[in-house]
């Protein structure tokens, strides 16, 4: 009768237990799995910007792509920089197979090619230039805030116009 009991005790647990275990692996399968919901972060994209507003095609288009507020705010290095030709006043690039993510852009119109936003003896620009979601700042550049933009569909059109 004892070991009766005690295989009766064996079985319930083991009924119970199962079910506590293949409950568990049910509700835990989209986290076992989380590659069956869309990973966005994981996808690319295509950026072309338009960028217009040049008085004459003298001189180069400075160009930088920020992915990160970091990088956005300093001087000294750029996710992405190019030197572009102006062609009719205004500058066409595209970027193919960028992440999903913000961006923020800069550009200049570095007229004499020297490399640097020229000012007078203000410190007021007398280049052109211009930020993604054509922001501006007071006093310097506009924020990372202010600037950056989510890149989030297969193909984005972007204009900026420099000031």
């Amino acid at each position: 009768m004892k070991k009766l009991i005690s295989i009766s005790y064996v079985l319930i647990a083991f009924i119970f237990l199962s079910q506590k275990l293949f409950s568990q692996s049910n509700q835990t399968d989209s986290t076992i799995h989380p590659r069956l919901v869309s990973d966005k972060s994981e996808r690319v994209g295509k950026i072309i910007v338009t960028i217009v507003g040049f008085e004459n095609n003298e001189g180069d288009c400075r160009f930088a792509l920020n992915n990160s507020e970091e990088l956005h705010e300093r001087e000294d290095t750029v996710f992405i920089g190019l030197v572009l030709p102006i062609k009719n006043d205004t500058v066409v690039v595209e970027f193919d197979s960028l992440n999903y993510g913000w961006y923020a852009i800069k550009v200049l119109h570095d007229e004499n090619q020297n490399s640097e936003l020229d000012t007078d003896f203000l410190g007021i620009p007398s280049e052109r230039y211009g930020y993604s979601n054509n922001a501006s700042g007071w006093f310097g550049p506009p924020s990372w805030e202010k600037a950056k933009f989510l890149l989030n569909q297969e193909v984005m059109k972007i204009e900026i116009e420099v000031d």
